[in-house]
């Protein structure tokens, strides 16, 4: 009988003798190529590891809540925190438009157009951030309650409307310091932790 055995596909074949000064010589002999032809790449790169990028959140995924307003000086000042109810990180931009909305989904007060260049935050599954929102001078006419904030997502997002305090809440709105029809002033601060 033979004593050779016959390879198993989970058995590494062992090199000849000899492979270790022909393997140092075929490393140098590349090394001198990139000299020759100006690169400076290294004879066997790793692969290169490309973060993918995280996608930007839409309404569908963003579940936003009022915690509390505060009057001041003829303002009302709303803390709200915006959680990320799926099972995927998304990124949320700084500046979404913010609304303030009747229970019949009447825009009482705009704010600015959402911002498409502001910082992004990295929200994962049940990740959740929070702002302020301020609202001034509310002159325009009677609205049903409750009365809420919304926020629009830049590009194709949608949009999120903010749970109220309550089923008959409207103490965010501001009174009016102004004209009657005159418009009013909504704004927000940065989402942060």
């Amino acid at each position: 009988m033979s004593d050779v055995v016959a390879p198993t596909p989970w058995t590494r074949a062992r090199p000849s003798p000899g492979w270790g000064a022909r393997r140092r010589s075929v490393a140098a002999g590349i090394l001198i190529l990139a000299g020759l032809f100006g690169s400076s790449a290294s004879p066997v790169a790793a692969p290169e590891v490309v973060a993918a990028a995280v996608p930007a959140c839409s309404g569908a995924q963003l579940s936003a809540r009022i915690v509390d307003w505060q009057g001041a000086a003829g303002s009302r000042i709303a803390d709200v925190v915006i959680v990320n109810t799926s099972f995927a990180k998304c990124s949320l931009r700084d500046f979404p438009r913010v609304l303030m909305v009747s229970a019949r989904a009447k825009i009482l007060m705009s704010g600015r157009p959402a911002s498409t260049t502001a910082h992004t935050h990295g929200l994962g599954p049940l990740g959740f951030l929070r702002t302020e929102v301020s609202a001034s001078d509310y002159c325009g006419p009677a609205y049903a309650k409750p009365v809420t904030l919304a926020f629009a997502l830049p590009g194709t997002g949608g949009g999120v409307v903010a749970i109220p305090l309550s089923p008959t809440d409207a103490s965010g709105v501001p009174p009016c310091n102004g004209e009657p029809g005159s418009p009013g002033h909504l704004s927000m601060h940065a989402w942060h932790p």
